[in-house]
Parts: C-alpha cells; sequence; structure tokens
C-alpha cells in the first residue's frame, strides 16, 4: 500500500477531529421550531452557528472516508475490506442504536421503543433515519463502500460524467432510499477521485482567493435563510427540492474548503497538536455526541438557566467542549471497567491506555518542565 505523506495524514486526523467536533452544533441543544426572522437573536444566533458550523461537517468527512478506503482498497481484496466495515460501521451502528432505544425505554417506558415495524430502521437504517439520528452517516458510507468496485471504476474510465450524476442526485435527491443523506456519494466519490488520480492534496493552505469565496458563500448562505432568501425550511430536513439541494451542496462544498483550509493552518499549532491528543476519541464523539449534549442541557435546565439568553448562548457555544469532557470520562470509565465491551461499540477503534492518559493531561504534558 503506498505511503502517505505524513503532513496529509496529520491534516486528516485534524480535518476528522475538527468536523466531528463541530457536528455537535449540529445536533446540540435548543432546537427552534422553525426558521428565525433575523440573526439578531437568541435563536438566530444558534440557527446561524448550527449552519456556519455544524451542518458542513459530514462532507469533509464523507470526502476523507472515501480517500482512505480507496487508498486501502489499493492493496486489500474486497472482502477482507467487507469484514472490516462490517466490524468498523455496522456493528457500533447495532450496538449504539440498542443502546439508545434503550434510554428511550428508561426514559418514556414502552412508548420510546420503537414498533414492530420500525425496529429495521431504528437498529439498521435500512431505508430511514436510525433511532439515533446522526448514525445514518455509518449506514449510507457502509453502501458507499458496497458500491465501492463501481466508483473506483467509474474513477478511471468517467471521472467527469460520474461526478455530474452524482451532484445532481445530490441535488435532486433522485436515489430514493438507496442513501439517507444523497450528498454523502457525492463526497464519498471525491475522496475516491483524490487518492486514485493522486492529486497533490495542499496541506499548507488552499488559495486565499479560494478559500475567501468559500467563507463569503458558507456566511450568506447560513444568513439567508432567516431572511426568506433561501428555500423555506431547507436546513431543517434532507433535501426535499431542486433548489433546497443546490443550496445545500452550495453549503457543504464551502464548509469542506474552509474546514480543510482550517486543519491545514492547525498542523504545527499548539491547538492543532491539543486537538490530535483527541483524534484517537473522535469515533466515541461522533457516536455519543447527541446523548452527551442531551445530558448536559437536561442538567442546565434543572439548574434554572434555560430561560436566560445570555446563558443558553454560552451552553450552545460550550457545546462541543462539554461534550469532549463528558467523552474523556466515559472512555476513561470504559477502558478501565469494560475494555471488552468498548472495542465492539467503537468498531475496534479503542483507544489505548496511553492515549486517554494524553487526553486527562494535556495541559501538564504542554508545559515544559523547569529545573530549578
Amino acid at each position: 500500500m503506498p505511503l502517505m505523506k505524513p503532513q496529509l495524514s496529520e491534516c486528516i486526523s485534524l480535518a476528522r477531529v475538527l468536523c466531528i467536533l463541530l457536528l455537535v452544533y449540529a445536533h446540540a441543544q435548543p432546537y427552534s421550531s422553525g426558521v428565525p426572522t433575523t440573526l439578531l437573536s437568541q435563536e438566530g444566533v444558534i440557527y446561524f452557528l448550527r449552519l456556519l458550523l455544524g451542518q458542513g461537517s459530514v462532507p469533509l468527512l464523507s470526502m476523507v472516508s472515501g480517500y482512505l478506503l480507496a487508498k486501502s482498497m489499493s492493496a486489500r481484496s474486497f472482502s477482507y475490506e467487507l469484514k472490516n466495515k462490517l466490524y468498523s460501521l455496522i456493528v457500533p451502528l447495532v450496538l449504539w442504536n440498542l443502546i439508545y432505544i434503550f434510554k428511550e425505554f428508561l426514559e418514556a417506558g414502552l412508548a420510546g421503543v420503537p414498533t414492530a415495524s420500525d425496529w429495521p430502521n431504528a437498529v439498521l437504517a435500512i431505508s430511514a433515519a436510525p433511532a439515533m439520528m446522526p448514525l445514518y452517516f455509518l449506514r449510507d458510507v457502509f453502501v458507499c463502500f458496497l458500491m465501492s468496485p463501481l466508483l473506483l471504476l467509474a474513477v478511471h474510465k468517467a471521472p467527469l460524467l460520474t461526478l455530474a450524476a452524482l451532484l445532481i442526485n445530490a441535488i435532486l435527491n433522485a436515489d430514493g432510499s438507496l442513501f439517507i443523506n444523497s450528498g454523502i456519494p457525492l463526497y464519498f466519490f471525491g475522496g475516491c477521485l483524490l487518492w486514485s488520480r493522486t492529486v497533490a492534496i495542499p496541506t499548507d493552505g488552499l488559495p486565499k482567493t479560494v478559500v475567501a469565496a468559500s467563507a463569503l458563500i458558507l456566511v450568506v448562505l447560513s444568513v439567508a435563510p432567516m431572511y426568506g432568501y433561501a428555500p423555506p425550511g431547507w436546513s431543517l430536513s434532507l433535501p426535499h427540492s431542486a433548489a433546497y439541494g443546490a443550496a445545500a451542496m452550495a453549503l457543504f462544498a464551502a464548509s469542506s474548503v474552509v474546514f480543510w483550509h482550517v486543519a491545514c493552518l492547525l498542523r504545527g499549532h499548539p491547538f492543532g497538536e491539543f486537538l490530535l491528543r483527541y483524534e484517537p476519541l473522535a469515533f466515541f464523539i461522533f457516536c455519543t455526541h447527541g446523548m452527551a449534549a442531551g445530558v448536559w442541557w437536561m442538567v442546565f435546565v434543572r439548574a434554572g438557566l434555560a430561560n436566560s439568553s445570555a446563558a443558553v448562548l454560552t451552553y450552545f457555544i460550550c457545546a462541543p467542549l462539554l461534550v469532549l469532557v463528558s467523552s474523556v470520562i466515559a472512555i476513561r470509565i470504559g477502558i478501565t471497567v469494560a475494555p471488552a465491551v468498548l472495542k465492539p461499540l467503537l468498531g475496534g477503534r479503542a483507544p489505548t491506555p496511553t492515549q486517554v492518559g494524553r487526553m486527562v493531561r494535556p495541559i501538564g504534558n504542554a508545559v515544559p518542565r523547569t529545573r530549578w
């Protein structure tokens, strides 16, 4: 298998942990019942940050998944990768959804348990989002893997035609229930294309004009729905019209550019080194961030702070940090108490005790020791 340059590997790790932490903004409380009509309000700021930072994380994660799969498939058989993907994607999908359903049962009794006909989707996301909604990403990436022989063939035979077809599919949501999020195969294929065509991926940042234009698009599309300049509700559900799909794809593309540029800038930066300590925790954060944010919000509400706009905004802005803290605590307990249980929950991605030790002592490890 061709070796990946250390700089690129570090940028990918930074992009992965950065995007998963920002994904918390897409699912953190409080939720709005509609699109706010002004940015200058608690609901408006939360809506803006949710779009600006949270919604665009999945495309870059999809592209990274496609890139890494194309890399591994260049040296491994499909059957080998199938076993690996079943363990790393489907097993966590099933286990975490069962845990979530059990949590709902504890909170609401039988009312929180899916009906018999809903169990296949609740656990495996056969044709709709699963019980733990963000985990649809695992299901869609697995479907992309099943299609990878065709996608990798298309990379060499008809890359532009395939990109165009996948873009139209993403805009129109034309695949029906094949993908929960029709944009994922587009970006997954983009990642495959980058690897297979041996494109030199920038690791020191993207051109400033490209980043500036992408940032402007991202900001405009994050504000526009509040002032009626976008399809009503386009950011609140999966694609349901060409207008929604076009706006969503533009936002996702702009987010991918900006987030990759930020990941490149963080390489070698102290904050980037800080984030890399938590990269082994990224999959755990992804699987649990919805529940973790919900627990923190419950504490916040019971503390009587939910009626203060300033307090609510502070909570929302700090949500990724709160989820990170609770994830470190949970993973440390899991490794100590039940490491054998933790491994399948994380599809084999469980961090080592040494890695966890670096997570819980980041400041102490970062401060140089001086002998007196």
